[in-house]
């Protein structure tokens, strides 16, 4: 069998398998035998009618199945032969066959981007650390708005939760219920305008959607159209706001420090390793980024389409299933950068790791998730036994040992004025 592969694109390529005559004459042989055993031939019995006859009133089937076990076989026997890696399954492009000649058959795959680094040595390299301070900042903020508390107010503001009687009627039927909805207009359905400067016993008039009042009060059992809207009336109940502590000693305090800034200092301590540990996954991420960036390669456009859609398949609404299928898309685009680029690296790299870098990595991802290292080993137990794992540790010193040895720098933050006024420079060039 002669085997010829050419490259498409970075990530196709076309494989043509030229099969000797004789082989297709016993693969023909083969099925046209299998189809006598079974073939209905007016005037003869089951099985008893000959070959000629049989063919001439078969061949399509025949030729159909014939030459799928001939494409399986052949391109089986050559993959293993001449080392052919592929993602999804072949796609037949052509077959070109006559009876007693050699067959012909094209096949298109889609592989695996190969990449020739341009450097690895000596990278400068964006990225934006996650600053210490500001993750106190924010975990302080969470502390805060885990103490707040609901607290009676007299006038509504935006984001107070008001407890209203809703009337309103769907089909002639009139419905009444208390629930609560909020002044302003942050929460899609719950909130509304008309609320803010109200007070307990005011009323307003309002819409409610036919989505609210189908799943929002579904416990009326009301039958709105959901693409409707319907005339509300609501009276005010009660104004509740949510009431966060000020951020100050008495905050400390009550949470068992002698003032602010012994707790900020104790959070700052207690998050300081995390951060740094956190800070050296940025570093690996940007590392990726920057050599995708600056080696950029094609991805297997089929391949990522088809495991897209595999994953959206089972929506029926349209509109949604597009929205999806764009987010989908950048998942996975994602997902096979990092993946080929690894891939490549081990290739250009391929350091020999022992169990000293692996309880590295192990300690790496114990503190991330704030275990200890036994606590982590404990609840990882099935992923440290699996054969890949010490893969991914290695995945994770290569990055590192290149962050380690790379420039890395926090770009200049972009003016907007400029970046508008460069636009319309080249736009007009």
């Amino acid at each position: 069998m002669q085997v010829t592969i050419n490259p498409i694109n970075a990530t196709s390529k076309e494989v043509i398998l030229i099969v000797e005559p004789e082989r297709i004459e016993k693969y023909y042989k083969k099925y046209l035998s299998q189809a006598a055993k079974e073939a209905v031939v007016p005037g003869f019995r089951k099985g008893k009618a000959p070959l000629a006859m049989v063919e001439r009133m078969y061949a399509d089937r025949i030729e159909d199945y014939f030459q799928k076990d001939v494409v399986d076989d052949a391109f089986g026997e050559a993959s293993k032969e001449h080392d052919i890696h592929y993602l999804l399954y072949p796609e037949v492009k052509d077959i070109e066959w006559e009876k007693g000649k050699e067959m012909v058959i094209k096949i298109e795959i889609e592989t695996e981007p190969q990449i020739e680094f341009k450097s690895l040595d000596g990278l400068k390299i964006p990225f934006q650390p996650l600053q210490l301070d500001d993750q106190v900042t924010a975990y302080i903020e969470e502390l805060r708005t885990e103490h707040a508390v609901m607290v009676d107010v007299e006038t509504a503001v935006a984001e107070d939760e008001v407890n209203c009687e809703i009337s309103f009627e769907v089909k002639g039927t009139p419905y009444t219920t208390n629930y609560s909805l909020y002044a302003g207009d942050s929460k899609p359905f719950r909130s509304f305008p008309e609320l803010i400067g109200t007070k307990t016993g005011d009323q307003v008039e309002v819409e409610l959607s036919g989505k609210f009042v189908m799943y929002g009060l579904a416990s009326l059992k009301a039958d709105p159209d959901p693409e409707q809207n319907y005339p509300a009336k609501l009276m005010v109940n009660s104004v509740m706001r949510n009431q966060v502590p000020a951020l100050d000693d008495e905050f400390a305090k009550d949470l068992e420090f002698d003032n602010l800034e012994q707790m900020k200092a104790k959070i700052a301590g207690d998050m300081s390793l995390k951060n740094e540990h956190q800070n050296i996954n940025i570093k690996n991420n940007a590392v990726i980024s920057h050599l995708f960036t600056e080696n950029n390669f094609d991805l297997p456009m089929k391949t990522l389409e088809y495991l897209a859609q595999q994953q959206v398949e089972s929506i029926t609404d349209e509109s949604l299933k597009k929205y999806y299928l764009g987010q989908i898309r950048m998942q996975i685009a994602q997902e096979m950068i990092h993946v080929y680029i690894m891939n490549n690296l081990r290739k250009a790299m391929n350091p020999e790791i022992g169990e000293e870098q692996v309880s590295e990595y192990m300690t790496h991802q114990a503190i991330l998730e704030d275990l200890t290292l036994e606590a982590w080993k404990e609840a990882h137990k099935k992923d440290i036994e699996d054969e890949e794992f010490a893969e991914v540790a290695k995945n994770y010193h290569i990055l590192k040992n290149l962050a380690d040895k790379s420039e890395f720098f926090v770009p200049e933050p972009v003016n907007e004025e400029d970046a508008e006024e460069a636009t319309t420079e080249d736009t007009e060039a």
